[in-house]
């Protein structure tokens, strides 16, 4: 997806407050000190940018992101905004062999809390339906997953467990994928008390008090020097941004996955 990078300029006196440059919109105005009126005003000016240069994807520089309200109003424009999530979900794979270390996926049962069904989503489900011991699909809406279920028996004599029951669907799971299920659902299920969650979604928090497990939101990223990431980010002059939402911009093609490792998860 094509993308131009958001930042604040250093010329503030520029008598237009938002350029764009070489694939870069500039804001030239202290954000930190703009009025909301100003801020919507400038949000306006860069979708009608994007919206000229047929692009539907923005890439904002780390400072710019801690703005909140300012990124609320991007959001509440319709304008896509790259994030750490994107890298994460593509990472998800080697995530999950770095907690399971030396255990074999094949003794493993693994559950997966989701709702909705992409093309991707089909592909983990029946990558992990293949690796590990057996395969939770917890869900509320068990007809969606039907066809899996079956294509999974029939050609490869693989069976999931498809289960929506509150009480029992996570009440032994250790390990779980949680692809869209927002807290306020999630909390309505009991689950172990020492699970680990692998969280697609934003800011979870298991409200029982005995839950002592681990929830994984976040990874960091070491880049090797000569990647195609840390490249792109030097040819470009984007050492203001979060290398995450560089890879994102990149689409994380196949061979960068061997470009960069883990270096730290976010509890």
């Amino acid at each position: 997806m094509k993308t131009i990078f958001l930042e604040q300029s250093k010329k503030m006196r520029i008598l237009k407050k938002v350029t764009l440059k070489n694939n870069k919109i500039f804001i030239n105005k202290n954000l930190e000190k703009a009025s909301l009126k100003s801020k919507i005003k400038i949000v306006k000016k860069i979708k009608n940018i994007l919206e000229k240069q047929k692009v539907r994807q923005l890439c904002i520089e780390k400072d710019l992101k801690n703005d909140i309200q300012f990124i609320n109003l991007l959001h509440s424009n319709n304008i896509n905004i790259c994030t750490p999530k994107w890298v994460f979900k593509q990472k998800t794979d080697e995530i999950i062999s770095q907690i399971l270390k030396d255990k074999k996926r094949e003794e493993i049962e693994f559950f997966i809390c989701v709702n909705e069904v992409d093309s991707q989503i089909e592909k983990y489900i029946y990558k992990f339906a293949k690796e590990f011991k057996t395969i939770n699909i917890v869900t509320n809406h068990i007809g969606k997953f039907k066809r899996i279920e079956k294509m999974l028996y029939e050609e490869d004599g693989i069976l999931i467990n498809l289960s929506n029951n509150r009480r029992k669907s996570l009440l032994k799971a250790k390990l779980i994928l949680n692809i869209d299920f927002p807290k306020e659902l999630i909390n309505e299920f009991a689950i172990y008390d020492n699970s680990t969650i692998i969280n697609w979604e934003d800011n979870l928090k298991i409200r029982k008090k005995r839950f002592s497990g681990k929830i994984i939101e976040e990874i960091n990223l070491d880049l090797f020097e000569n990647s195609e990431v840390a490249e792109f980010i030097k040819q470009n002059n984007l050492e203001k941004y979060d290398e995450r939402d560089v890879c994102q911009v990149l689409e994380f093609k196949p061979n960068m996955v061997l470009n960069c490792v883990i270096s730290e998860y976010k509890y």
